[in-house]
């Protein structure tokens, strides 16, 4: 929805620019047929006892005031446009990036806008097993609890430059740059066997399915997801 809106703002903006230069020269072509500044100054001149000639001074600061008005408050708006942005990123409950992050790395990824070579990129999708219960049981409150103590476990499992996002109500997404299908295999059984002991025992409800999908090329990003679910819907169906 997002990226949607900043199209038809985008699009919006094209039109406008384009309509404001078209009206500018047709406003200059027609002050050149009647001679609008000379027709200005013999006014202001015939009636200069009311000062009129100031009127166009006064008018070009006025003019730079509005102009310099302007750009603070599209600077105001700029602000406040990244903000709302920033904020689309997060989940509101674990405050961890979400899908969107993600969408924008690989993107940024598959047009070479990243600064540093990703390849092997290993993508990791865990599916969470039990949540339900634990919200129908317990509140939501218990469950959002018992997720940000989960995704807590699994932020000690990654390295520095490797990210966890919140997928959906029962899943998480971990990105993994300069990671071989070994590393993120040995990562997902890490994962499926994370230490549930806890004064917590809500944990104890939980169980997990991980899959991954290692990456080696730009071209193979397209569609990523897809596979991903495919691979876990597959997993879930040989019941291991």
């Amino acid at each position: 929805m997002l990226d949607k809106l900043k199209a038809q703002l985008r699009s919006k903006m094209f039109f406008d620019l384009i309509a404001s230069i078209f009206l500018y020269l047709l406003c200059l072509i027609w002050f050149a047929q009647v001679d609008a500044l000379e027709q200005l100054i013999e006014f202001t001149h015939r009636y200069e006892e009311f000062e009129l000639d100031e009127l166009l001074s006064s008018t070009i600061v006025l003019t730079f005031l509005f102009a310099i008005f302007a750009y603070r408050r599209w600077r105001d708006v700029r602000k406040l446009s990244l903000y709302c942005e920033e904020l689309s990123m997060i989940d509101p409950i674990t405050l961890l990036p979400n899908r969107r992050v993600i969408d924008r790395l690989l993107r940024e990824i598959r047009d070479g806008r990243d600064s540093q070579n990703s390849f092997p990129l290993s993508l990791i999708l865990v599916d969470i097993n039990g949540l339900e219960n634990i919200q129908s049981r317990l509140g939501n409150a218990v469950a959002e609890q018992a997720t940000l103590e989960l995704f807590y476990r699994y932020s000690l499992l990654l390295e520095t430059d490797q990210l966890i996002s919140y997928r959906n109500a029962n899943q998480c997404l971990l990105f993994c740059p300069k990671f071989d299908q070994a590393s993120a295999e040995a990562l997902c059984e890490k994962i499926c066997q994370v230490e549930l002991d806890t004064r917590k025992t809500t944990l104890n409800l939980l169980s997990f399915k991980a899959v991954s999908i290692t990456l080696k090329a730009r071209e193979e990003i397209d569609g990523v997801f897809d596979r991903l679910e495919d691979l876990l819907c597959l997993r879930q169906f040989n019941g291991s």
